[in-house]
């Protein structure tokens, strides 16, 4: 019988390990999420987008993490009840907010990331190339897998 490390050992495609790096990756952060926090998992990218451009606003937010505005709505009034964001009105545009983490928000967010290096660490450990030059290979990938959609679709 075959095996899943077998198909993805062998496997000729790009996309098969990325997918297998996702969603081990997402099993990984889903048990700490869970087990740590007040937020879903689905939440997760949101949160650490605002830890790492405070005081955006909720359209932006939308478009990083590729959901409808609605979504990242009702997110943060999931947030604002469970107190890890502050919602205040945009100086610049009075029908948007800037949106500021708590303190229970910063915590929530720095226990996140301490499990993303516990991640990277775990899976960077053996690897005949540095992590620096990994996700910078991963970049040139990822932009251009961008530049590629963006001008074929």
């Amino acid at each position: 019988m075959i095996e899943y490390d077998d198909i993805i050992k062998d496997s000729p495609f790009l996309v098969n390990h990325l997918i297998t790096l996702s969603k081990t990756h997402d099993f990984y952060m889903n048990k700490h999420i869970k087990a740590g926090t007040d937020i879903l998992p689905s939440q997760y990218y949101m949160l650490l987008f605002l830890y790492y451009e405070m005081g955006t606003n909720q359209s932006d937010i939308a478009k990083a993490c590729l959901m409808d505005r609605s979504g990242v709505s009702r997110a943060f009034k999931d947030f604002e009840e469970k107190g890890l964001i502050i919602r205040e009105t945009d100086e610049c545009n009075k029908r948007a907010y800037k949106i500021t983490l708590t303190k229970k928000g910063i915590e929530t967010s720095e226990f996140l990331i301490e499990k993303e290096k516990e991640w990277d660490d775990m899976i960077c450990e053996e690897l005949d190339i540095s992590r620096e030059d990994l996700l910078e290979l991963l970049s040139k990938i990822s932009m251009k897998s961008l530049e590629f959609n963006r001008k074929k679709f």
